[in-house]
């Protein structure tokens, strides 16, 4: 573990026994309340993601967390709206975003996809937002990820190569349709293992989200996403405007050769952040 990541927890450690964090000049003054997470979890109606055909299924299964985690989020607009995967943020006493070595941002509301690996996050202030939703998705294009595999920056480079239908077993279940990838490269490859990139964004060359990043393969080479139809689907349930969903992004142009370059912008933006999941009232 870098020294970074052993402040991070020392940090987080704090945050849990005095219930604060160390404010920015973004931070409302009651982001360092002791609140508890409001959790939503919409009603469990037909949605897009169980109308939709998803191909071949393979499963997965969650089991309880019993140990605090990290994942990755991203923002969707300036009032703080982030969106991660649900099983990042599912199970969780606290969660925060880290904005800082030891600066961390409360996560105060979470809505859960009924139906689908999609949860989105509220926080008391936003930082600068991908630049909007792209809904097709087609077969052989190129698509790039960002976020923190094994808790440390890391960005992928893959291509589409067809829908297949994720079920999930277990902590919750879900059974969704979602976009399979074979990666091409990753930046920097630590192995096959990609664990702490879920709930990252999947963004086309113009750095429009096409997905959420929620699982993978890694003996196959192969991540999976979320539909933009499920992405849609819960921020307007979660009551967010999805017209004007980067719509304070700045234009972003993403390819093979400088999507390392373009991750670590929109990680010192902060428009990528790390999540911390934070179980039992300590990190372990």
């Amino acid at each position: 573990m870098r020294i970074w990541d052993v402040l991070a927890v020392v940090g987080m450690i704090l945050f849990a026994i005095i219930g604060k964090y160390y404010p920015s000049k973004h931070s409302s003054p009651h982001e360092g309340r002791r609140l508890p997470i409001e959790i939503v979890k919409p009603r469990h109606i037909t949605s897009p993601s169980r109308q939709a055909d998803g191909g071949p299924v393979f499963s997965i299964t969650l089991q309880d967390k019993q140990r605090s985690s990290t994942g990755t989020a991203f923002s969707v607009n300036t009032n703080g709206t982030w969106v991660t995967a649900r099983h990042v943020a599912d199970g969780c006493d606290k969660i925060a975003l880290q904005k800082a070595k030891q600066n961390f941002v409360r996560v105060r509301r979470v809505t859960h996809h009924p139906n689908a690996d999609i949860s989105i996050l509220q926080t008391n202030g936003g930082t600068p937002p991908l630049p909007g939703i792209e809904n097709r998705v087609s077969r052989g294009q190129d698509g790039y990820s960002f976020g923190f595999p094994k808790g440390m920056p890391g960005d992928v480079h893959a291509k589409v190569l067809g829908k297949r239908t994720m079920a999930v077993r277990g902590r919750y279940s879900t059974r969704e349709p979602v976009i399979a990838w074979t990666q091409i490269r990753r930046v920097p490859d630590r192995g096959t293992h990609l664990g702490g990139i879920s709930g990252g964004p999947w963004v086309d060359n113009k750095g429009r989200i096409i997905g959420v990043h929620v699982a993978g393969a890694p003996r196959r080479g192969r991540s999976y996403s979320s539909t933009p139809e499920s992405l849609i689907y819960i921020l307007h349930r979660a009551g967010v405007d999805t017209k004007s969903i980067g719509a304070d992004g700045a234009r972003i142009s993403v390819n093979k050769l400088d999507f390392p370059k373009v991750g670590g912008k929109l990680r010192r933006r902060l428009t990528v952040a790390k999540v911390y999941c934070l179980v039992g009232g300590r990190w372990r």
